[in-house]
């Protein structure tokens, strides 16, 4: 069964890593593992380190985007918006570390907490940090990691105390390589968070019915202009690509499934026709739907 991250109205994933007695997970994964070959816009209070294993990936987080390949990493912050998705139709294995951050500091007025992660995770200039397979640093951080998912999994006896031992030791060089640089990364307001996601929560919502800019606008109470405007400033698309993308993505399932012809399939996802469904699917995939089908089931069948 394929997996799905299922959200709240706010983007907020509902599911639960770890939990109140021991909150952190490892999640070996590929993304041709979910029901549309790739993550949807979503953000949770965990923490989330992704190395990717094989493959390579496009990292998207709030505005930026980072391009992956096997040994790289990307630390992304907690509510903090984020979708990704691998190149030229291929799969692409990954491990996410997910924590809250109290399994580091332990309890609220813990120095470690003021010290040593307020410090990022309340930052708005921190959203995500790359971890590059060339750097010797980020090579030990991804290398602890690994340790640690290696701990978690075995389960021998004081597990979760190695385990936690390893991610202290992960965060302190993490801490170290982030903070004297945090000065120089980009700020994205935590306003404008709020406001992508009602856009993406509308688009969400009514991608199968007609859809306006004037409506997307209205979502969040802006003009169209500034709507545009700071909906490619965030996504590096308009609004209205970003509308056409998401209609491909739900039509994914929907052409996998053999349920449908291309005609309902283009009217399930708010096209008004089948050719302009079939031309858009080409530009947004690469291919027409019927060779994107017939690559995708080889795909998954020999990876």
């Amino acid at each position: 069964m394929k997996r799905k991250i299922i959200v709240a109205n706010n983007l907020l994933e509902k599911k639960q890593y770890g939990d109140y007695t021991f909150p952190i997970d490892f999640d070996y994964n590929t993304l041709f593992a979910y029901e549309y070959g790739f993550l949807d816009y979503h953000w949770h209070y965990e923490m989330t380190f992704s190395i990717i294993l094989e493959g390579s990936m496009e990292y998207r987080v709030n505005d930026k985007i980072y391009n992956m390949k096997k040994g790289d990493g990307l630390f992304i912050n907690s509510h903090t918006l984020h979708t990704a998705k691998g190149y030229n139709n291929k799969d692409c294995a990954f491990l996410a570390l997910m924590f809250r951050p109290n399994f580091i500091f332990g309890h609220e007025e813990s120095i470690i907490k003021t010290k040593y992660i307020d410090i990022i995770e309340n930052s708005t200039q921190c959203p995500a940090f790359f971890l590059d397979s060339k750097n010797k640093i980020h090579q030990n951080i991804i290398s602890i990691i690994l340790q640690a998912s290696n701990i978690f999994y075995e389960k021998k006896p004081c597990y979760e105390l190695l385990v936690k031992s390893k991610i202290c030791e992960m965060w302190s060089l993490f801490f170290n390589e982030v903070s004297s640089i945090l000065q120089d990364e980009q700020i994205f307001n935590s306003n404008d968070i709020i406001r992508l996601s009602k856009i993406l929560n509308f688009i969400h919502s009514n991608y199968q019915n007609k859809i306006t800019l004037y409506d997307i606008s209205e979502s969040c109470n802006i003009s169209k202009s500034e709507c545009c405007r700071f909906f490619k400033k965030a996504t590096k698309q308009t609004p209205f690509e970003y509308l056409l993308n998401y209609r491909i993505k739900k039509s994914i399932p929907l052409l996998l499934s053999d349920n449908l012809n291309i005609t309902e399939i283009s009217e399930n996802v708010g096209f008004s026709n089948a050719s302009y469904y079939t031309e858009i699917f080409k530009r947004v995939m690469d291919l027409s739907p019927t060779k994107y089908k017939k690559e995708k089931l080889k795909s998954i069948s020999s990876f």
